[in-house]
């Protein structure tokens, strides 16, 4: 594992909802948008077993356990966790939480579920071929026969045609207060991994607090993903453009066998 990336989320969490404009309505809105996906493949009267493999502060877990699913969910960081956990009793949302490393899940995460999902970019943490394998075949072993997996990231395909250096600056205003967001990224020459400099700026009183978070993620495209998910046994592979699902980044779903 990148293990930056532990270090990122563990000081990230306490602020992490300061990203969106409106936290709460992402986490309905995104909720209600997977949903949609998952029940293109399942019953809609079925209650489902689902594992949010890489679930951060709640962000999927807690929108989908509004709906019909009963909702395990995992970070590799114990902060995240303890966020979640604070956000799911917000809304009031029944769900377990636990910390894992997708690595680990075969020995970490007790059960099969009907759906695994890793969303908001996590899986591309994991640098190489062997940590990606590693990762999508414990996901794999945790679905039941014909389970689905749904697996959110970047969309690579066009980045990787102009390797931005970064995102544009928003500004945010809402009754978390004044702030500002924007990322950096450093490309490693001659590969496709680079370092995030993810900045935060939060307005106090009349001053700036000013907060930098970095990790590490690999850019792949969607049939580098496509073909090492296929090696790690799942079939059916598709991906779902935004512009069909509705949600912010390009999904695939694949199943297993």
């Amino acid at each position: 594992m990148n293990t930056s990336a532990l270090k990122f989320y563990n000081d990230l969490a306490s602020s992490y909802r300061l990203i969106y404009q409106d936290f709460d309505g992402a986490v309905q809105r995104q909720g209600r948008v997977l949903d949609k996906v998952i029940r293109r493949f399942h019953p809609p009267g079925k209650k489902l077993a689902l594992l949010d493999c890489s679930c951060g502060i709640g962000t999927q877990a807690v929108g989908l356990a509004q709906y019909n699913y009963e909702v395990h969910a995992t970070d590799l960081s114990p902060r995240a966790v303890r966020e979640a956990r604070k956000v799911a009793k917000r809304f009031g949302a029944s769900i377990s939480l636990g910390v894992a490393d997708f690595r680990e899940l075969s020995r970490q995460v007790k059960g099969l579920f009907d759906v695994v999902i890793s969303c908001d970019n996590s899986l591309p943490h994991l640098l190489t071929d062997r940590d990606l394998l590693s990762g999508l075949r414990n996901i794999y072993s945790k679905l039941k026969p014909g389970g689905l997996f749904l697996l959110g990231v970047r969309d690579y395909d066009s980045l990787l045609k102009t390797r931005p250096d970064f995102t544009p600056p928003t500004v945010k205003r809402d009754s978390l207060g004044e702030r500002v967001y924007f990322q950096v990224w450093d490309w490693q020459k001659g590969k496709n991994i680079y370092t995030v400099h993810l900045f935060l700026l939060r307005r106090i009183g009349r001053n700036w607090k000013t907060q930098c978070h970095t990790t590490r993620y690999r850019a792949m495209s969607r049939k580098e993903l496509t073909a090492l998910m296929k090696k790690s046994g799942f079939t059916g592979i598709r991906w779902l453009m935004p512009k069909e699902t509705g949600f912010f980044q390009p999904l695939s779903v694949a199943f297993r066998k």
